[in-house]
């Protein structure tokens, strides 16, 4: 009976697959949220604050974006920097608006350590129900200086 039961549940799941169409994701898609497809983001900045609006799926960075964040962060080496990275949580889990923001301020972390090695980054994700847009703001704390 078991060995029967078994083969109607694999049934059941290829059948589901298949209805389920484009919005099923399996193999290596699962866990990833966040393919970049062309899509853009924004940078705006004041002195003390630099705004990097993600829209679409968009994680990664174009050199042309790459250096507005060098430019904005040339004045700033003595600086220990805040990274809030906001995420709605309107169409997605909890735990994946957590996830993507973690991914998106890793590989902003790691584009800003690239320019600057040494200096110093906090991380924070903010998983917002009230917010409408994905963001990464990104502020400088002044050093200070050890005794």
């Amino acid at each position: 009976d078991n060995s029967n039961a078994n083969e109607i549940d694999n049934k059941e799941v290829n059948t589901q697959d298949v209805s389920d169409g484009m919005t099923t994701m399996s193999g290596k898609e699962v866990g990833v949220y966040d393919i970049a497809d062309g899509q853009k983001i924004d940078i705006t900045s004041t002195k003390n604050e630099l705004v990097i609006t993600y829209h679409g799926r968009l994680r990664s960075f174009s050199e042309e974006d790459t250096h507005k964040i060098e430019a904005w962060l040339e004045d700033k080496t003595n600086s220990n920097l805040l990274i809030e990275m906001v995420i709605p949580q309107a169409d997605i889990s909890f735990s994946d608006s957590l996830r993507l923001g973690y991914e998106r301020g890793i590989i902003l972390m790691k584009e800003i350590k690239k320019i600057y090695p040494d200096v110093v980054i906090d991380m924070s994700v903010n998983s917002a129900a009230s917010s409408t847009t994905s963001k990464a703001i990104i502020t400088t704390i002044n050093k200070k200086v050890s005794e």
